[in-house]
């Protein structure tokens, strides 16, 4: 390790004194990376101006700062003036032997230290959290009224029927918000997954209409019905097909849900791509099976639905789709 000294405007620690660029501040790094250290009222401040990885520790020693660099590169760039290097190529092939040498060494040092840093700063960081949660506990319990106390201790595990309504379901608002720890909490306490609201949406219904991909992944991989329908007979492949949720048709494709499937008008999730005038998902959805030739209930097959926003690019562009898909 190089240790670096501040003492009046000059950086100790080489075979020569460098003139810092500024007033109490050092400017070391490589040719990849630069640090400035400044000193400012008995504190030390940190500019890395890229992601190389920098380790620096600093302490204070009465009117001087002391920083000890750590670094994998391990090689002095004099500051940047406008002038060459002072090093020559024969320095560098020497250093860069050195370098080597010192990187094997560092890398051990670092991996160790870390992993004792990391372990201490888990126990200080759980310690500190349960000690907040004590402080919050009591005064929570000093604000709260005698009746309001009452309510608390009447639901210490969650009473989900008295914070839902018909359509203000506590699953679905939960995942909207994408709180999934909550949600997981919900569905340990014996919550049905698949539980709907006054519209007949589950929460999996609900995540497809957000488009919250880390929660549909979430409530599929804890057992959520990908072929669930809605009270109009839809299920979470027509919604992601109607928000354009192409990784969402995709997962659910991957779930073996029915490309077919037809709401309580007849439309299959193809109609409603075609509706939505959108090209890739239809396509998606005739390679993985889509039946073309299937009709609503008012005798509309995808095709006719393509024609009927007239002489357009787009009506075309979706009715070639729909003559050349799927190859025979």
């Amino acid at each position: 390790m190089t240790n670096f000294v501040l003492k009046n405007s000059y950086l100790h620690g080489f075979s020569t004194f460098v003139p810092l660029p500024a007033p109490n501040s050092i400017l070391f790094g490589t040719s990849t990376s630069k640090v400035l250290v400044s000193s400012r009222q008995g504190s030390v401040g940190l500019s890395v101006t890229d992601k190389q990885l920098i380790k620096v520790r600093f302490c204070a020693v009465e009117s001087k700062q002391e920083a000890l660099l750590q670094t994998q590169m391990g090689e002095w760039e004099d500051p940047d003036d406008g002038s060459g290097s002072e090093y020559d190529d024969d320095d560098d092939d020497d250093e860069e032997g050195e370098v080597k040498e010192n990187d094997l060494d560092f890398e051990s040092d670092w991996e160790e230290e870390r992993s004792g840093i990391g372990a201490a700063a888990s126990g200080d960081a759980a310690t500190t959290i349960s000690k907040y949660e004590e402080d919050l506990l009591k005064e929570v319990e000093q604000l709260l009224e005698p009746e309001e106390r009452e309510i608390l201790n009447q639901n210490a595990t969650p009473n989900l029927g008295k914070i839902s309504t018909a359509k203000w379901r506590p699953l679905q608002t939960l995942t909207l918000s994408m709180q999934i720890r909550y949600m997981d909490m919900l569905l340990d306490g014996g919550l049905d997954i698949d539980s709907v609201d006054k519209d007949g949406l589950t929460a999996l219904h609900k995540a497809i209409i957000g488009k919250k991909e880390a929660v549909i992944s979430h409530l599929l991989r804890k057992g959520a019905n990908p072929h669930v329908k809605d009270g109009d007979g839809a299920t979470p492949l027509h919604y992601a097909v109607q928000v354009g949720a192409m990784q969402s048709v995709k997962l659910l494709i991957k779930y073996n849900v029915d490309v077919n499937v037809v709401d309580n008008e007849g439309w299959t999730p193809l109609h409603i791509a075609i509706q939505s005038r959108n090209r890739d998902i239809a396509k998606v959805l005739l390679i993985n099976g889509a039946d073309k030739s299937r009709k609503t209930k008012d005798g509309k097959t995808a095709l006719d639905m393509s024609l009927c926003y007239g002489r357009d690019f787009k009506s075309y562009d979706l009715a070639k789709l729909l003559k050349i898909l799927p190859v025979e």
